[in-house]
């Protein structure tokens, strides 16, 4: 019921793959990504579970003095980033300016980079349905959803609106480049290895298919497994391979550490290297690329 309410409260906001150029301004009171509007969602459901459980009427009226009380109890049990977020939601959904909470539980930051030598034992253990999706992962630094949204780069070429650096994939050799959809409806290059390529092209679809990701669908031009699935399939291999799992997402920090060792090597300056993976990655935003240079502890 919750869930239901929430999504009735969203979707009012949602705007999905409108660009900030085209927004302009006003691109701050809307919501462009189905990630977002997901997240959002479960923000909003804890809520309004929060304002039954306090016999609050169902329907409204929703009072700023509710959602404060709401974001200073979360505060005392969630960690930072998700008080924020649920603070975020309430603010867009609501047209109020809500104040900042600082969480009780810290947050910890721990490197998530996997080495190349776990990376291999992995794949080892990844059934045939799954290792091509991991290879990809490892080796273009895609996040799991992005696996099922690569195109030819003449069918979706890159988002006109980002500053791509000139120097994209230096010193990668050998590779064969392809556009992935990722956040925010944000498309980027990525450079796929040669040898990888002719496996991807064996999974070329004779139509796209829909496919089904966290509640989103999209076009998908080859027949491989991503998203959620790929997710799980990752984690139970990498526990089988080494005992633990620090999730398929820990590749992409493999790859960001990966690419900045190599742009140093080529002499690129400490903000340079940055730039170039930040919008590999899909970024663009520097603090979030250093996020991913946390070594492991």
């Amino acid at each position: 019921m919750f869930q239901q309410e929430a999504e009735r409260l969203i979707q009012r906001f949602c705007i999905f793959g409108a660009s900030k150029k085209i927004l302009d301004s006003s691109h701050r009171l809307v919501v462009r990504s189905r990630g977002t509007a997901l997240a959002y969602r479960n923000c909003l459901s804890n809520f309004l579970s929060f304002r039954a459980a306090g016999g609050y009427p169902h329907a409204g009226p929703f009072l700023r003095v509710e959602m404060d009380e709401f974001l200073f109890l979360s505060s005392l049990t969630w960690q930072q980033k998700t008080v924020d977020q649920h603070r975020q939601a309430l603010c867009k959904v609501f047209s109020v300016d809500l104040p900042r909470y600082k969480a009780a539980i810290p947050s910890y930051a721990h490197g998530r980079a996997y080495t190349d030598a776990e990376f291999e034992r992995i794949l080892q253990a990844t059934g045939p349905k799954h290792r091509l999706a991991v290879a990809l992962l490892y080796h273009c630094g895609l996040r799991t959803e992005e696996v099922l949204r690569i195109y030819d780069i003449g069918l979706r070429p890159p988002s006109p609106d980002r500053p791509w650096p000139d120097d994209l994939f230096a010193g990668l050799k050998e590779f064969f480049l392809c556009t992935c959809t990722g956040k925010g409806g944000l498309t980027r290059k990525i450079a796929i290895p040669l040898w990888l390529y002719a496996k991807l092209e064996q999974h070329r679809l004779t139509q796209p298919s829909t496919t089904r990701n966290r509640g989103k669908n999209f076009k998908s031009h080859f027949g491989i497994v991503g998203g959620q699935a790929l997710s799980m399939a990752f984690t139970r291999a990498s526990k089988i391979a080494l005992g633990f799992s620090l999730g398929a997402h820990g590749l992409r920090y493999s790859y960001i550490q990966r690419r900045l060792a190599q742009l140093e090597s080529l002499h690129f300056s400490p903000l340079d290297r940055l730039a170039i993976c930040s919008a590999e990655a899909g970024h663009f935003r520097e603090d979030i690329t250093l996020h991913y240079t946390t070594p492991r502890k």
